[in-house]
């Protein structure tokens, strides 16, 4: 929280205008399926497009465009893709790209609070901005992580537990079966469900 995370602040500005760019050139491709231009970010105003313009089918009475229905009606034409799309990269750029930009202090830095107390699970939480929340599932995502840095004469170390909480458990418990497992790098869910069925 104190010394913040380094950002790489040219690279995520170049990044945003990137994203800018393919913005426009899928709005102007929705405007062109379409044959008109709408507000692309009002559900009522899409539910009017594909719905009634476009005649697809409608899944619910409420005319949801929500992702579940938009995937539901991808095969239908193409524009939903790019509306899919378009949602992911505008996304990227107003949360992550623009958002981190704003956060982040003088210094490059960007200062996140960690919160001790208050998941269920016991895990920190990341707040104001959540940097636990960076978007890794798409190739667009996973550049946004690229741009967090380290200082000169600094490495960035990325490490995890694994299985920490059942490793503390078989320890706490002196589970010897389960220990055993950990030690000889076996999968622990298999070897529990091995002792559960004999």
């Amino acid at each position: 929280e104190e010394i913040g995370f380094l950002v790489d602040r040219f690279g995520i500005e170049d990044f945003s205008d990137n994203l800018d760019t393919q913005i426009k050139s899928l709005t102007q491709e929705i405007y062109n399926l379409v044959g008109y231009e709408f507000n692309i970010n009002s559900p009522k105003q899409l539910g009017e497009v594909l719905f009634d313009t476009l005649g697809l089918p409608c899944p619910s009475a409420k005319r949801s465009t929500n992702a579940e229905v938009l995937e539901k009606l991808r095969p239908y034409h193409p524009i939903i893709s790019d509306i899919l799309e378009y949602r992911q990269v505008a996304k990227l750029k107003s949360t992550y790209t623009d958002g981190l930009v704003k956060v982040a202090g003088e210094d490059g830095r960007i200062h996140s609070s960690f919160n001790q107390t208050v998941t269920a699970t016991g895990r920190l939480s990341s707040t104001e901005p959540n940097l636990q929340n960076i978007p890794i599932r798409t190739e667009l995502g996973s550049r946004m992580r690229g741009f967090f840095v380290a200082k000169e004469g600094y490495t960035l170390v990325d490490a995890d537990y694994s299985q920490i909480e059942l490793r503390v458990l078989a320890a706490m418990a002196e589970d010897e079966i389960m220990k055993k497992a950990f030690i000889e790098n076996l999968d622990i869910h298999t070897a529990t469900a091995s002792q559960v069925f004999s």
